[in-house]
């Protein structure tokens, strides 16, 4: 009894495994997963789940590979959701991942529906990972290498894809596989989606709140190598009129002129104003300049007869609000004693 007991505890562990061995995988699109998710769990010695769910494949996926990989003494569980590699070990791994034989990610060998172009059509964006997407813009890989494997390694060699969009022409020329016409179209990419979100964010109709203006722009302001100060006039109702890009460079008073946007306000039709510029360092706090602009610029639009509403910092995946903070609502009093004077 307490050997078969035994034995079918050793058949339960025996399921939790598999292979991850490049050159005993068959099926191309797992190897891509397994792949994935293998060289994000390469470079840190320590790592959590939560690290790895960052690649963006399937938590129970996930979970397999790191469950085989305890098993076979690879990895050390030092806590919950916690994993420490036993550097003998890994060194193995890493050169069988990164070593993989480039004709295992040619996508003649893939069959019609697991190919991205197919897939994507059949089954929606949201089914395909990072680098098939990316693999469909590239349309092409190189000689040798597929144009999924060449996705993979820009998004390697650039930490994902707000590194791909932000690097310059010559830093992505460098790449073998890319010329004049893929750097282009991954240019062209970036372009769109900021088009695609200035338009949402214009047929959202009314601004309720800062975390609406800031789930839109945040997309295209958080990686922006300089600052840059966007204006959003709105019309009595609130409803967003247009958006641009006013100025360039460090928000201070010297380049900030509330005359050109008084201007530009007027031309625009608009009665307010909401205020959005972005912080390259990632950190979203109002500097005493950001303070100083703003409340000038509030005092002049105000002489004007043109309200403004909000100016939101965006930094790395956070944001300061000048409304929020109550700032706002404090240079609008003080506009209002200076007035009674």
């Amino acid at each position: 009894m307490v050997k078969r007991k035994s034995s079918r505890q050793g058949g339960q562990s025996r399921k939790l495994k598999i292979n991850l061995y490049p050159s005993k995988i068959k099926d191309i699109e797992r190897l891509q997963r397994y792949e994935l998710i293998l060289n994000t769990m390469l470079p840190n010695n320590r790592f959590s789940k939560a690290d790895i769910y960052k690649c963006r494949e399937s938590k129970q996926l996930i979970g397999k590979v790191i469950n085989t990989l305890v098993l076979e003494g690879v990895l050390i569980k030092k806590a919950e959701g916690d994993y420490q590699w036993v550097n003998s070990k890994k060194e193995k791994y890493k050169k069988e991942w990164q070593n993989i034989p480039v004709s295992r990610h040619q996508l003649k060998r893939l069959a019609k529906e697991d190919r991205p172009r197919e897939k994507l059509l059949i089954l929606g964006h949201s089914r395909l990972t990072v680098s098939e997407l990316l693999a469909i813009f590239l349309r092409t890989g190189a000689k040798g290498k597929s144009a999924i494997q060449l996705a993979n390694e820009l998004l390697k060699r650039f930490n994902g894809v707000r590194g791909i969009f932000e690097a310059s022409d010559g830093e992505l020329l460098n790449i073998k596989g890319l010329g004049r016409a893929k750097v282009a179209q991954i240019k062209a990419v970036r372009g769109l989606a900021e088009y695609f979100l200035k338009e949402k964010l214009k047929a959202r109709k009314i601004i309720r709140n800062s975390k609406e203006i800031y789930d839109y722009l945040y997309h295209t302001m958080r990686d922006k190598k300089d600052e840059v100060f966007k204006i959003l006039f709105l019309n009595g109702q609130n409803e967003v009129l247009d958006i641009i890009d006013a100025f360039f460079g460090t928000v201070t008073s010297s380049n900030i002129s509330p005359r050109k946007v008084i201007e530009l306000a007027i031309k625009n039709n608009a009665t307010a104003l909401i205020f959005v510029h972005n912080h390259p360092s990632g950190n979203p706090n109002s500097s005493k300049h950001d303070k100083k602009i703003t409340k000038e610029l509030l005092f002049a639009c105000r002489y004007a007869g043109i309200r403004v509403w909000e100016h939101i910092i965006i930094g790395d995946n956070r944001y300061y609000s000048f409304a929020d903070e109550g700032l706002i609502e404090e240079y609008d009093k003080e506009f209002e004693e200076t007035k009674q004077k």
